[in-house]
């Protein structure tokens, strides 16, 4: 849904209308931060150290910090993909993208600090879903104390529970101009507290600062024809979005301590909260068919609670008291096994209620609710979520054989002063969308290996924003959307979530940038966005929402503003003007010793600890180090080439001289960046062709990913990798003696020249080979290309193959993949030697595998599968050569 830039008659007249009601205090400041999220926090301290004089953060509760301390995200999440810069779980794909940097890392050093110093680790909790945690209370204190400087000295103010409830906004046919906003008391209506700024920044949960001023936003599903995007759902509900979660903190007691009974408490309504209640209510009847029934352990026996596993107890445990100083466990419940609110098919309750306020009320999306009416919708999820809780503390507890570390032994913490002890805001993961000079597409950024993560590699995104102001990488990450009900029920009984089309995680954005442009109101001046009120798709929004990329956005928020108000001009010419650009990243990621710069390009291996990290990421977002998609590690210390030197001295159009001694890639870097802030970007700056195409190529600038590289549309495709001898299928030339070849080609299938047949027979000591279980069925013949590679057996479990060998040394070849399809998390294993571990194949390119082994019982035993639910591994054909 899009609301279209509007200011009324009406807006324009009350802006200066006298107050009714409440006395109107009046105060006046350069910047104008609503919300103290992650994101207003961020912004704040940004602009503080870009000298910004006044100030002014007003928000709609008591505690800094968003996600990590209202909402109670106490494990952290942060930018994600494929292969490994930091901790990640053994099965997961996805690992961290980057190192950490700017603010983010400021802020987790301090948390971990604290940590060690209270819990005895900086990473006490040791959860299976990420490495740091930390208590919300204590984090909080953490953000408050890294504000308290600029509080103290009066360059920063912090207002709480109040809320914008009006605009002024100053016409213009072109660009209007946000110049002040109306605050109410939280539970109020009239305003009380009247703010004029030069720019504001829309840090807050559902963009009310936006809301008000009339600028242009979106919410809900985007259709397929708004930005052509692969995976757009068609005919959404509008009120669809990532679900909520009211996310709970439980501590560990001194002996039982179990809640009250939720209202509307059903256990059905909980099947896939453990195995226990996967067990007893997987039959249940939906009225939308297979709704899907995982589950995950409920807690640890006693004596091995402390290594990292996937249970309830441990999946988000914040700190774990066998292990830690204060000797007590506590525990972030936010898993979406039972816990998400979709939002979407609400309850008969809440529809009803919702009714009362206002006709279609229960079909309007959750961002353009009243505050009364979203409250309604809140109350039903903290029910919701309670009810897991309980669950777990009775029906759980009751069939659990050890009952050691039972949530039955843990109440919900008191950290937040609530009156039940829930954190005062659910955990937001979309809301509005900002209409911004450009809203970041999926094709944009998500990766070209295959149809799903399974199959990607590390790369850079297909497009690179010019205007990029920092790293990101995640998922498109959707919880499910849906809500479905008992089928002889309906909306009144019990209900589960489950994955619409499309929405899942199994995409994945590659390396990208986010763009100063995605910040930037289309039409209204005096308004930057920030938190998750920016210019990007609802698919889009699913990706860039984690810990890290909030604080993220809103120091890029905080520096566009502060560059926007030392130069007096409006923020929507810079991503056209070099210098204006560059002072932005310069506030970002320049020589400042008293803060740690954010790196801007996203490459795997950059450390803002290493000297060259400015000049490698400023060069890099400038476009002028020569690199290829793939070259992710910028290897700072690696001797610079002599070519590579050349091609950076072209690409900067400087006049710099090759070093005549051996210099590194980072040193040099360094050398062509000092030499090029002496000289200015005038030979950079970039070229506008016209006010509406910058590069003329037909695309207008609102939905050009490339401003200044004329291009076509961008159209997500697969790329698929250039087939070599190692992934091309093909068996090689023997070298050595070969004792057997086998083709994998099923009963009925006449085998490749040279190779014996293997249809999937249980082994046959007269033939000499087969398999421990009968796989007879398990075979595939595609048709696709010639060869043992074209056709293969077959398992989703784990089976083993064996072969009357004499004992001795062997080498062993063999391929997996299919000639016609992805195939997922393949493992193969010879001998005991693991040769391929959950390894993914994309359609027609295979992994082969050589192993040297030595046989000393008489058979060679092959072992393949790995068991990962949805995997599949396709075995095409061996050869086994005595060297």
């Amino acid at each position: 849904m899009q609301v279209p830039f509007l200011v009324s008659l009406f807006c324009l007249l009350t802006v200066f209308s006298p107050p009714c009601q409440a006395q109107v205090s009046k105060i006046s400041c350069d910047m104008l931060i609503v919300g103290g999220t992650e994101s207003g926090w961020a912004a704040a301290i940004q602009a503080a150290r870009m000298n910004v004089e006044k100030i002014i953060i007003v928000h709609d509760g008591e505690w800094l910090g968003g996600q990590y301390t209202e909402q109670a995200l106490a494990c952290v999440d942060e930018n994600k993909g494929t292969g490994h810069v930091g901790w990640g779980v053994d099965w997961h794909p996805m690992k961290r993208s980057f190192h950490r940097s700017g603010l983010f890392k400021e802020l987790m050093d301090r948390i971990e600090a604290f940590n060690t110093q209270k819990y005895g680790s900086p990473m006490p909790g040791l959860p299976y879903h990420g490495p740091s945690t930390f208590r919300p209370a204590e984090a909080e204190a953490i953000f408050r104390d890294m504000l308290q400087p600029y509080l103290d000295s009066g360059q920063v103010t912090f207002i709480t529970q109040q809320y914008p409830v009006r605009a002024d906004v100053m016409p213009s046919k072109d660009h209007p101009r946000l110049t002040g906003l109306w605050f109410a008391k939280v539970g109020e209506k009239a305003p009380d507290l009247h703010v004029e700024a030069k720019m504001t920044i829309d840090a807050s949960d559902w963009g009310e600062a936006i809301q008000v001023s009339g600028a242009a936003f979106e919410y809900g599903p985007d259709p397929p024809e708004r930005y052509g995007e692969p995976s757009a759902p068609v005919d959404a509900p509008v009120n669809e979005m990532n679900p909520i979660t009211w996310a709970m903190i439980v501590a560990e007691s001194e002996g039982e301590t179990p809640i009250e009974k939720p209202k509307h408490f059903d256990d059905r309504n909980y099947p896939r909260a453990t195995h226990f209640s996967q067990k007893e209510f997987r039959d249940l009847k939906w009225d939308v068919k297979n709704p899907g029934m995982g589950a995950i352990a409920h807690w640890p026996d006693a004596g091995v609670e402390s290594k990292r596993q996937l249970s309830v107890y441990s999946v988000r445990r914040i700190v774990d008291g066998y292990t830690s100083r204060d000797g007590k466990t506590s525990i972030l419940l936010n898993y979406m096994n039972g816990q998400d609110y979709p939002l979407e098919r609400l309850p008969q309750r809440v529809v009803d209620q919702l009714e009362a306020t206002e006709t279609g009320a229960s079909t309007k999306n959750l961002v353009v609710m009243t505050r009364e009416q979203r409250q309604i919708v809140f109350e039903d999820a903290k029910q919701h979520s309670l009810g897991v809780l309980y669950h777990l503390q009775n029906y759980v507890h009751e069939r659990a054989s050890d009952k050691t570390n039972s949530f039955r032994n843990f109440h919900l913490s008191d950290e937040f002063g609530t009156a039940g002890n829930l954190p005062p805001k659910p955990y937001i993961r979309e809301g509005l969308r900002l209409k911004a000079m450009y809203m970041m597409r999926e094709q944009d950024g998500r990766n070209r290996d295959g149809e799903t993560k399974t199959n990607a590699k590390p790369r850079f995104a297909n497009v690179m924003y010019p205007d990029g102001l920092f790293a990101w990488q995640f998922h498109y990450d959707f919880h499910r959307t849906g809500r479905t009900y008992l089928a002889d029920e309906g909306n009144s009984g019990p209900w589960i979530d489950y994955h619409k089309p499309n929405r899942h995680t199994q995409f994945l954005s590659d390396r990208s940038v986010f763009p100063l442009r995605s910040l930037i109101p289309e039409t209204m001046d005096g308004l930057i966005g920030a938190q998750g009120n920016v210019g990007n798709s609802s698919i889009v929004s699913a990706a860039i929402r984690l810990h890290d990329q909030r604080v993220h956005i809103g120091q890029a928020a905080g520096a566009t503003a502060a560059v926007s108000l030392q130069t007096g001009e409006q923020p929507r010419g810079y991503p056209y003007q070099r210098e204006r650009l560059e002072a932005i990243r310069n506030g970002l990621c320049g020589e400042n010793e008293n803060a740690i710069p954010l790196l801007l390009w996203p490459f795997r291996d950059m450390d803002a600890s290493d000297p060259a990290f400015v000049a490698v990421n400023r060069l890099a977002a400038l476009g002028i180090l020569p690199m290829g998609p793939r070259e992710v590690d910028f290897r700072s210390h690696d001797s610079a080439e002599e070519k590579w030197m050349q091609d950076v001295i072209e690409r900067s159009q400087l006049d710099v001289k090759i070093p005549n001694r051996s210099v590194t890639r980072g040193d040099f870097c360094e050398l062509v960046w000092t030499r090029l802030k002496e000289q200015g970007w005038g030979q950079l700056e970039f070229k506008r062709q016209t006010p509406t195409d910058a590069d003329g190529d037909g695309i207008l600038d609102r939905d050009d990913a490339l401003l200044f590289t004329p291009n076509e549309p961008v159209e997500f495709r697969i790329e698929r990798e250039p087939l070599t001898p190692e992934t091309d299928g093909v068996p090689g030339i023997v070298d050595g003696k070969l004792i057997l070849a086998i083709d994998y080609c099923g009963a009925n299938i006449k085998p490749t020249k040279g190779f014996q047949q293997d249809g999937g027979e249980l082994f046959d000591k007269s033939r000499g080979y087969g398999w421990r279980r009968n796989l007879t069925a398990n075979h595939r013949k595609r048709g696709v290309v010639k060869g043992p590679q074209d056709s293969f057996l077959f398992t989703r479990q784990q089976d083993t193959w064996e072969l009357s060998l004499d004992s001795g040394e062997y080498l062993v070849e063999f391929c997996v993949g299919d000639s016609d399809h992805e195939q997922l998390q393949q493992a193969v294993t010879v001998e005991g030697k693991q040769v391929v571990k959950k390894e993914t194949t994309s359609a027609g390119h295979f992994r082969e595998g050589r192993v040297s082994i030595e046989v000393t019982d008489g058979l060679l035993t092959v072992e393949i599968g790995s068991g990962v639910n949805g995997s599949n591994t396709c075995l095409n054909w061996l050869r086994v050569i005595q060297q």
